[in-house]
């Protein structure tokens, strides 16, 4: 085996092994269980660094194992190479913030939150390097599922009921995207590579695309997919958060790239327009949503759904124009890698502001939560603004109903702005915990900023040739500049107008008029109101029946009765397992439907 070969296998298999450890300590005995555990938990960061090696010196690694499954590949290209060293930052960062710190309690020894953390890596990096179907759908499974253990971390009721709404959008996005690869494979793209034009080769190109739009668009928090976001963030660790915004969410961009043909003909032009409209849906819709919100990681969260949607507009254009589709593709990849960045590091800093904003380091912290909010607003001289320009440039020429949509991209920084200024609102009346001295978490969060600064230009100018460079005028400035303004003049008259008692009393600053999560929440409402009222009509039926009943007619009485409690606990299982899993399969079925129906498969 080669040194590349290698560091493609140590990528891969080194978090597995640590995880191992952390989970066979147990049988060691308690003392010595914790004490096993808690090294293994501090040299965790280390598991990511044969990747962030491998994308620096193996730009074209590639590894065979014939003998696996089918015939297993791994390889690197330009995407994979910008994603795979984001997921290396992030992770790292995540894992040193939540194990490089002082213990308190024995939880925090256990190396669980270290465990999943390094199963989730594992899985991520392997959806980026997979070059067959089987190992890209298995790594996929293994993030996907194991983020789970991230979600439901501190086991209280609202990570409980975000965690078992993950899981059942995560069963779905793995069907999807199960039944898609094997149509794909089945037509002959069974390798990555060979994916896009076996999908359009297939009698069932249709079918294969709103497939795969469905199973990566959950991952990738597309309207209406989106719902298990805004719930998971506020439940999860924010280095959780972190990673799940940050690395997760662009495995679905990734999927996209590898297996749709985008810019081919064969795939209908209405698919193509119903994921552009749903993309410019979420990137707006989630700032009205992400304003009225009162916790600040339900804001980055929604603040992540309109990103995302930015980027899914990207994608669909590459989908209906064949001419811009690779530039379109590169414009995606970098947005992302910027993203990844930039939101990581607002997720790993909402702890370090209750911890470190006072004293000493207070500056340092000021600076680098306004440092990642710019960059996410796009401001001028930020990896933001970098983003888009090159977005800007590959959609100039295309028009949203007599609209170009470069004028309308501009206007997702002016939303970000808004978001991002109620998140600096709401952070700063959080509660405070001071400490007194640094720790990983601090030194982990510094990184990932200073990262942001700098690796988005490099990956950009240097890894991705279609990405283009950045045009210092006067004119690609004010571009970057306008719509942050406008963000800033539309805040301040909200914020004028909250302080003279214009606004109703549900838009006040520390209001939240949509609950978290949204669609699903007010499914779950009317279906919880539907039962009330059933439960109302069948009481009402009751007393009928004990009329009945005192005449002789007991077995009437039992029916109703038993009716009654059948309605009762239909009731109570709204807010069940089964209960949520109802809600968001019926959502997401007629998504489906109407995807298809746009997109010709039926």
């Amino acid at each position: 085996m080669s040194p590349v070969e290698m560091l493609i296998a140590l990528s891969l298999l080194m978090p597995f092994a640590v995880t191992g450890v952390i989970a066979l300590a147990g049988t060691l005995g308690p003392a010595r269980a914790h004490r096993v555990r808690r090294t293994a938990a501090m040299l965790s960061p280390l598991t990511v660094l044969p990747a962030g090696v491998l994308t620096l010196v193996a730009p074209d690694a590639e590894l065979e194992v014939p003998w696996l499954l089918f015939g297993t590949a791994f390889s690197m290209d330009a995407a994979a190479r910008a994603l795979t060293l984001i997921a290396v930052l992030l992770y790292g960062a995540a894992l040193m913030a939540v194990t490089w710190v002082k213990l308190r309690d024995a939880e925090r020894g256990s190396g669980a939150l270290s465990a999943f953390l390094m199963v989730c890596f594992a899985g991520n990096i392997g959806t980026y390097l997979a070059a067959d179907a089987v190992s890209f759908y298995l790594a996929f499974a293994v993030m996907s599922f194991s983020a789970a253990g991230l979600v439901i971390h501190y086991r209280h009721q609202a990570a409980r009921r975000a965690t078992r709404i993950y899981l059942v959008m995560s069963v779905i996005s793995e069907t999807a995207i199960l039944a898609g690869l094997i149509l794909t494979a089945s037509a002959g793209g069974y390798l990555v590579a060979d994916a896009p034009a076996a999908v359009a080769a297939s009698e069932h190109t249709g079918l294969i695309v709103v497939l795969l739009l469905i199973g990566f668009g959950v991952k990738a928090g597309t309207v209406p997919l989106h719902v298990w976001l805004p719930l998971a963030h506020p439940a999860a660790p924010p280095a959780a958060s972190a990673v799940l915004s940050g690395a997760m969410v662009k495995a679905g961009l990734m999927g996209w790239i590898r297996f749709l043909p985008l810019g081919d003909p064969a795939i209908p032009a209405a698919t193509g327009q119903t994921l552009l409209a749903l993309a410019l849906i979420g990137a707006f819709a989630a700032v009205v949503a992400g304003v009225l919100q009162s916790d600040p990681k339900v804001v980055l969260a929604y603040s992540t759904i309109s990103q995302m949607g930015f980027i899914t507009a990207l994608v669909a254009v590459a989908m209906l124009v064949p001419e811009v589709s690779g530039a379109a593709t590169a414009a995606a990849v970098l947005y992302a890698v910027h993203h990844g960045l930039a939101k990581g590091a607002l997720f790993l800093g909402v702890p370090v502001v209750k911890h470190y904003a006072g004293g000493r380091t207070g500056i340092l912290v000021a600076l680098g939560m306004a440092g990642a909010a710019l960059a996410v607003a796009g401001a001028p001289l930020t990896s933001g603004a970098y983003g888009k320009y090159v977005s800007k440039e590959a959609v100039e020429g295309i028009t949203v109903l007599g609209l170009g949509l470069d004028q309308i991209l501009p206007l997702v920084a002016t939303g970000s702005t808004l978001l991002l200024m109620r998140f600096a609102w709401v952070i700063t009346r959080a509660e405070r915990a001071p400490r007194r001295r640094p720790d990983g978490e601090l030194f982990s969060w510094l990184g990932v900023c200073a990262a942001g600064v700098a690796v988005p230009w490099i990956i950009g100018l240097r890894w991705i040739p279609q990405a283009g460079d950045f045009s210092w005028t006067a004119s690609a400035l004010w571009d970057a500049t306008w719509p942050i303004l406008l963000g800033v003049g539309l805040g301040a008259a909200v914020a004028f107008a909250a302080r003279r008692g214009l606004l109703p009393q549900r838009l006040s600053a520390d209001g939240q008029t949509v609950p978290p999560g949204d669609i699903v929440v007010a499914e779950e409402s009317l279906l919880v109101r539907g039962g009330r009222r059933t439960s109302a009509g069948l009481d009402a039926a009751h007393g009928v029946t004990a009329s009945v009943r005192s005449r002789g007619a007991g077995g009437a009485h039992r029916v109703a009765e038993w009716t009654r409690r059948g309605a009762s606990r239909a009731e109570a299982a709204v807010g069940s397992w089964e209960g949520s899993g109802v809600v968001i399969v019926a959502l997401t079925a007629v998504t489906v439907v109407l995807v298809m129906w746009a997109g010709g498969a039926w």
